[in-house]
């Protein structure tokens, strides 16, 4: 078995540190977010039909907003809105008379009050039915 030599640092630091005690914050905390959303995003992009238009399909802009909103807490002082056109952006390589689109339908679904977060009574049903299927 070949052990890189970065193992082995990881592993000697590792013994120095706490790297759980250690948090990303700010610019790198959005960086982090935003690279978890692309990857989980594209993951959903693959399982639609390519001939299906994604970048303006306003069921998807919505779901993508609803999961920053539900992921991104007002602690992080991120601009939800910004990281969701970032993301966007960085997915489908939109050009910028595609984001005044983009900016204009995320507008429109936060004016009209589809954005929202996921209720706590929903959130603690679908945490006991996960909790306890295995006894059903």
């Amino acid at each position: 078995m070949y052990i890189y030599m970065s193992d082995l640092a990881n592993e000697r630091l590792k013994k120095k540190v706490d790297f759980d005690l250690l948090k990303p914050q700010n610019a790198l905390k959005k960086s982090q977010l935003a690279n978890d959303l692309v990857v989980v995003l594209k993951q959903k992009v693959a399982e639609y039909p390519a001939t299906h238009q994604l970048k303006s399909c306003q069921e998807f802009i919505l779901f993508c907003a609803k999961l920053i909103e539900n992921l991104v807490q007002k602690k992080d002082k991120i601009d939800k809105k910004q990281l969701l056109l970032d993301v966007f952006k960085q997915i489908f390589n939109l050009q910028p008379p595609e984001l005044l689109v983009l900016d204009a339908t995320i507008e429109f679904l936060w004016s009209n009050w589809l954005i929202c977060k996921i209720p706590l009574l929903k959130k603690s049903v679908s945490f006991l039915k996960k909790k306890f299927a295995c006894l059903l």
